[in-house]
């Protein structure tokens, strides 16, 4: 199988770690699997990662735009049964779909979301996913949807229901098994004095909206307090020194730690009392899933798949800041906290890394049985 993907570890990002899951995943399981992604600054053109082929692909600006090298003809150069194409409005969708028709393959799409159209619907955005997109959608065997709202907008954007495939994220859970107690300094270390922690992974980015979390959490007069982890890569009024300053205005307790090591920020969610997510929009969320993971519970805006998992009683799903503010009076209380995390712990197998391969590996199936299938002759 070939898979592409905008970028791939040690690129750090959602999207890329997905992409490492199936690719990693299939191997395990004897499959042959050759990754086409963006060139990595110190990283070589072809490498083998994990048992994965790696071929990374300059992209050369022109005219604004990034033009991945020898793209098309790497693609035809590499035999396989099947092409997995991941992202939407990123290059290897774009310098693909239209020049599809050269590939005899059978292509499963996971869009991972629509942020462009969710974010910044300007007229060639809306075009380009109502009429552009689902008509190049039309053409492939199938749509991994990662979230029922993703699948419904599909449908309402005219694609046939079954054409898409449901096939939510997973996460490692070898990362937090058993999920262990963070090291005692950890809260001294953030410096904060308020009774209640809520911790947010994701950085200052303009869909993530951390200011909506330092207003709702100032609703509760100081008794909670806001540590950030992740990149700053937002504009005014979202990015770090405003959201800091706000928190200082509105008299929120606030910590931004920046980039972190993987280990460090496991532990950050085990010493939180909730894990907070603000987002106005995301295509799934994994940091709601990795709350669940580490037993503790989550409040976040209702985007992605957060509704979904609040039903396992893991966290809760609000509209508005004050609703967030209410939702962490609840888990002010130790058994109210104790009890979302066990719901959570023992409901996220089903969102496992293991089970999100095992779904692709029928979807995979489904369709090459379909090609190979052999077509009806009239009599």
């Amino acid at each position: 199988m070939v898979l592409a993907s905008h970028r791939y570890p040690p690129a750090t990002g959602g999207s890329e770690r997905i992409a490492e899951l199936i690719a990693t995943g299939l191997v395990r399981r004897g499959h042959r699997v050759t990754v086409v992604t963006a060139r990595e600054p110190s990283t070589r053109e072809r490498e083998e990662r994990d048992g994965v082929e790696v071929i990374r692909l300059p992209l050369r600006p022109i005219g604004g735009v990034r033009v991945p090298v020898r793209y098309l003809r790497t693609l035809r150069s590499l035999p396989a049964d099947l092409f997995h194409l991941t992202g939407n409005r990123i290059w290897c969708a774009d310098f693909y779909l239209p020049f599809q028709g050269l590939f005899e393959w059978p292509v499963v799409v996971t869009g991972h979301g629509f942020y462009q159209y969710a974010i910044h619907p300007r007229w060639w955005d809306r075009w380009y996913f109502e009429r552009y997109y689902v008509g190049r959608l039309r053409r492939v065997a199938a749509y991994a949807a990662i979230s029922e709202l993703e699948r419904s907008q599909l449908i309402r954007w005219g694609l046939p229901p079954g054409r898409i495939e449901r096939v939510p994220n997973g996460i490692d859970l070898a990362e937090f098994t058993p999920p262990a107690d963070p090291p005692a300094d950890v809260r001294e270390a953030w410096g904060l004095t308020s009774t209640h922690l809520a911790v947010y992974v994701g950085g200052f980015f303009e869909n993530k909206r951390v200011d909506r979390l330092v207003r709702a959490l100032a609703a509760r007069d100081g008794r909670w307090g806001l540590v950030v982890y992740g990149p700053d890569r937002a504009v005014p009024p979202y990015d770090a020194a405003s959201v800091g300053r706000l928190a200082a205005e509105l008299k929120v307790p606030f910590r931004w730690m920046g980039v972190r090591p993987r280990p460090e920020v496991r532990s950050a969610l085990r010493a939180a009392d909730v894990v907070a997510l603000g987002s106005s929009y995301e295509g799934f969320g994994l940091l709601l899933l990795e709350a669940m993971a580490s037993a503790r519970p989550f409040v976040s805006f209702d985007v992605g798949v957060a509704r979904e998992l609040a039903e396992t009683g893991a966290g809760q799903v609000v509209r508005t800041e004050a609703e967030f503010g209410a939702a962490l009076a609840e888990y002010e209380s130790a058994e109210s906290r104790a009890v979302a995390g066990a719901r959570g712990r023992a409901a996220v197998p089903r969102w496992s890394a293991e089970a999100m391969v095992d779904r692709y590996l029928r979807v995979y199936d489904r369709v090459r049985a379909h090609r190979s299938a052999p077509s009806e002759v009239p009599g």
